[in-house]
Formats: C-alpha cells, sequence, structure tokens
C-alpha cells in the first residue's frame, strides 16, 4: 500500500507519518511540502491514500482539492485542518475527498478515519453549524487558545524578547521555544510575530 502525505510543516508530517505507520505498518509512505507537488508525485507514483494538511484552510487550498482529487484516482484522499467548520467540511466533500478530520481530533481517531477511508469507506463528522468567527472574533479569542506555556512565551515576544531571552527566563530550550512560537504564529493566523502581536496584544491581560 502506498501511501501520501502533504504537508509543509515537517513536525507535522512527522506526525502523520508516525499516525500511518501505526495504522498501515507495512505501507511504504512518502512526503511533499505542497498540492502542486502531490499533482507531480501522484503522476510519477500513485499512492491508493494521500493525507493532505488544510490547516490553514486558505481558500487556494480549497480551489486546489479537485485537482488533487482527480490527480490522485483512483486513490483517496483524506484532508484534516484547524478549522473545522461545517461550511469548509461541505466544500472538501464537494471537491471530491473521501474525508475530512478536524485538527482537533486525536491520534486515534485520526487512524480510525483513516482505515475506514482506506477500506473503501468515507469519514466526515458532524460539525457546529456555526462558521469559522470573524477576524475580529479570531483576535479577541486568540489568548483564550493559548495554552499556559505558550502564553508565557507570547508574554515574551510582546515584551520584545528573543527566543534565547525567553527561553533562559522561562528555563527551557531555545529549540522548545521556537516550537512555541510556530503553534502561536498558527493559531494567530499570522505570518510573524509583529502579525501575531498587533492581531493580540490589546486582548492580553497585564
Amino acid at each position: 500500500m502506498k501511501l501520501l502525505v502533504v504537508d509543509e510543516h515537517p513536525l507535522l508530517r512527522d506526525a502523520i507519518e508516525g499516525v500511518l505507520k501505526r495504522q498501515f505498518p507495512t505501507a511504504d509512505i512518502s512526503a511533499v511540502q505542497s498540492h502542486d507537488e502531490a499533482r507531480e508525485s501522484l503522476l510519477r507514483r500513485p499512492a491508493d491514500l494521500v493525507i493532505a494538511d488544510l490547516l490553514c484552510c486558505t481558500l487556494a487550498d480549497l480551489e486546489s482539492l479537485p485537482g488533487l482529487v482527480q490527480a490522485a484516482a483512483p486513490g483517496r484522499v483524506v484532508v484534516f485542518g484547524k478549522c473545522g467548520s461545517r461550511t469548509n467540511a461541505k466544500r472538501a466533500q464537494a471537491a471530491g475527498v473521501h474525508g475530512y478530520v478536524p485538527a482537533s481530533s486525536g491520534a486515534e481517531l485520526l487512524g480510525a478515519a483513516l482505515g475506514l477511508v482506506a477500506a473503501g469507506g468515507r469519514y466526515f463528522p458532524e460539525l457546529p453549524p456555526q462558521d469559522r468567527p470573524t477576524a475580529s472574533d479570531d483576535s479577541r479569542r486568540f489568548v483564550e487558545r493559548l495554552s499556559p506555556r505558550q502564553h508565557e512565551v507570547f508574554r515574551g515576544l510582546l515584551a520584545g524578547q528573543s527566543n534565547k531571552t525567553i527561553a533562559r527566563m522561562l528555563g527551557i530550550s531555545v529549540a522548545t521555544v521556537k516550537l512555541h512560537v510556530q503553534a502561536i504564529l498558527r493559531l494567530a493566523g499570522a505570518r510573524n510575530r509583529t502579525e501575531a502581536v498587533a492581531l493580540a496584544s490589546e486582548f492580553v491581560d497585564d
């Protein structure tokens, strides 16, 4: 069985591959960083199951799904995303994918969903009816979505501190700080520290 993981983030690719190795111990797993690379890879090396990251749920990602599904055929496609709204799930389903797994799902559920799709089934869980919050709502809820440690790291970002300084203050490694910063940027939907701070600083308690 040949599997293809599509994700631009090395850490997430490794995590997904770990789930796949447990669910499909004898599978041949490869990985690429984008939908474009996936389509090219599938021309050279067809896959039985494609697992694609839609964590940012960008319009470009959603619009590229039909092409990815077509390139994968007769293989099957599962996408996962952080924005688990009913609207995006339906758009993904309309694009022809065979499963949609919210990123809030645990590894066990992801593995079970992939197994179901690989066996010929489909997986589209019931999701809340409300759409993704507006940018303003996201701003107001951003800090509430941070873990306690992410909140501490974010306070360092607000103060303009470097990763090295934050690591020293919190007693953790610089590499760990970098991972927290990446998670914070993703939660904020920001491209860099400046955007994340601009989005949320007014809502952080003194």
